[in-house]
Parts: C-alpha cells; sequence; structure tokens
C-alpha cells in the first residue's frame, strides 16, 4: 500500500513538471544558457543605449558553419526592435572595411539570423549595426571559431591537483601514523 501511495507521489510531481515554450533548434528562443544543446550556442548580452542585444552563435555540426542570430528589445518600451540589422564579421587580424556585411531582417519570432562560414580557425568579432530615429548603434561581440578547446586542459590540471592533493594528504597521514607508533 504504502509502495503505491509512493509511485503514485512521484507520478504526480514528474508530470506537473511539463513546461511549454516556443523553441528554435529545440532550444527555448527566451534564454539559450540554460538550455544547451548537443552543440553548445553561445550567448552573449550588452546594452547599447536603451537597448538590450543577446548575440548567439550557433556551430552547424560537421561544417565550417555557423548560425548567427541577434533579438535586440527596446528596454524602454519592452518591444522587440523591428528594422533590419546589419552583421559584419571580421577575423582579428582583418580590416573591417574590407569585410562583407550582412543584412538580416526579423523572423516570425523577433530574431535576426544569418548564416556564415569561415576559413580559418582564430578569433573573430562580429559587429552588430542598427538604427533608431535618434542614431545608428553598433555592438562588437567575439567570437572563438573553432577546436581550440581549452576545457581538456584544465580538465587535465584540475585532475592533477586532485592527485597531488591526494598524495599529500597520504604522505601526511604515514607521518602521523608513524608519530602515534613512536609515541605509544
Amino acid at each position: 500500500m504504502k509502495k503505491n501511495i509512493f509511485l503514485i507521489l512521484i507520478f504526480l510531481l514528474l508530470s506537473s513538471s511539463i513546461v511549454e515554450s516556443h523553441h528554435i533548434r529545440g532550444i527555448p528562443h527566451y534564454s539559450y544558457r540554460d538550455n544547451y544543446p548537443e552543440t553548445p550556442v553561445y550567448e552573449m548580452i550588452e546594452n547599447v543605449s536603451h537597448y538590450e542585444v543577446t548575440f548567439t552563435y550557433y556551430k552547424i555540426p560537421a561544417s565550417t558553419a555557423f548560425d548567427l542570430a541577434v533579438y535586440v528589445r527596446d528596454t524602454i518600451t519592452d518591444k522587440p526592435y523591428t528594422e533590419p540589422v546589419e552583421f559584419l564579421v571580421f577575423g582579428k587580424h582583418e580590416d573591417p572595411s574590407e569585410s562583407h556585411p550582412f543584412v538580416a531582417y526579423r523572423n516570425q519570432t523577433n530574431i535576426y539570423k544569418v548564416g556564415w562560414v569561415y576559413e580559418e580557425e582564430g578569433i573573430y568579432f562580429v559587429r552588430v549595426t542598427f538604427s533608431d530615429s535618434s542614431k545608428q548603434h553598433n555592438v562588437l561581440f567575439d567570437m572563438n571559431v573553432g577546436n581550440k578547446n581549452n576545457v581538456w586542459m584544465y580538465l587535465l590540471i584540475s585532475i592533477a591537483i586532485v592527485i597531488l592533493f591526494a598524495a599529500v594528504i597520504g604522505v601526511m597521514r604515514k607521518k602521523q601514523k608513524r608519530t602515534r607508533k613512536k609515541v605509544a
């Protein structure tokens, strides 16, 4: 009897946690940070004037292509920006004036998206440009493109520190045991 009640309570708890939302590639469009897909989506937020600009980039698996997306929100009216947005992508050692800008238009979810393909791994910058009645706004974001992932290095360093810590504790315990034997 107690087992059945326990199972019913678990079922009720699990069934009440279902949440529905609009998704882009299986990721809720209102926040990428808490809902990573298998391939990471990177999100950065900047404020310029009275706008909040959210930039995300998503690597398309098994390719050198990225989806770049921007969401621009007016923080005063709390409404999305509706005019075209321009993306300009250039490498760390490239002149922005030699790069070709992409003009993006808002889709049904108020997100501006463009596709971009890189030739070399490295650090790139994305300049997002949009205008309102008062002036033109520019926001600069950086992207690390390629397989230069430092996670493995951090993992190895962390493991080495744990092993070193365990060895030091082991040596200290052996010393304590020897000291106790001598005293006794």
